[in-house]
């Protein structure tokens, strides 16, 4: 009998490391699936483009390096998906009617605002959601400090940051506020 070929044998160190990127792969092409599903629609999901669309994000997904996991406390969730849905709406509103008031009462600037929050998730979060504040979009961030456009100059952007960055503070473990816990220093 033949041994087993070298690739179908786990690597030392690395136990069921082929069986989690498959799951990895069926995970994202379910979530493909699902958002697919949202987007067009359970009829939608047979077309031929979704079903491409399906398969390569599974495929996709066995290709890209893994990352580490997310590092999430489940139990703030609820506030941060609340805090974002009402400040895209307010956000939304905000936008629409400066764009219909005859007057266009802008008064655009750049700001500058710095983050404590870790770099990764929690960070790239905080970028994508600050874009759906009302009259607030990321431009650069260098290091920890975030450039942004502003459509009201005068408006309490920063409170606003603020309360956004506690949110997504509490949604992710950091991995600093342990060793600093451990050592009694400030995050």
């Amino acid at each position: 009998m033949a041994p087993p070929s070298r690739s179908s044998q786990p690597r030392p160190g690395f136990p069921g490391r082929a069986r989690s990127r498959g799951r990895r792969a069926i995970g994202t092409a379910a979530a493909a699936a699902l958002l697919w599903w949202v987007l067009a629609g359970h009829q939608a999901l047979l077309e031929p483009l979704a079903v491409l669309a399906i398969v390569l994000a599974g495929s996709a997904s066995l290709l890209l390096p893994t990352g580490r996991p997310l590092p999430l406390r489940l139990r703030a969730l609820p506030g941060l998906l609340i805090f974002f849905l009402r400040n895209s709406f307010l956000g939304g509103l905000d936008v629409a009617r400066r764009a219909l008031d005859p007057r266009l009462p802008i008064r655009p600037a750049f700001v500058t605002y710095r983050t404590e929050l870790s770099h990764g998730p929690p960070l790239t979060l905080f970028m994508a959601v600050v874009s759906l504040l009302p009259g607030t979009l990321s431009i650069r961030l260098e290091g920890r400090l975030l450039t942004l456009h502003v459509l009201d100059r005068e408006a309490d952007t920063r409170a606003a940051l603020i309360a956004l960055e506690q949110r997504i503070r509490a949604a992710f473990h950091d991995p600093r506020e342990h060793r600093n816990k451990r050592s009694g220093e400030a995050p």
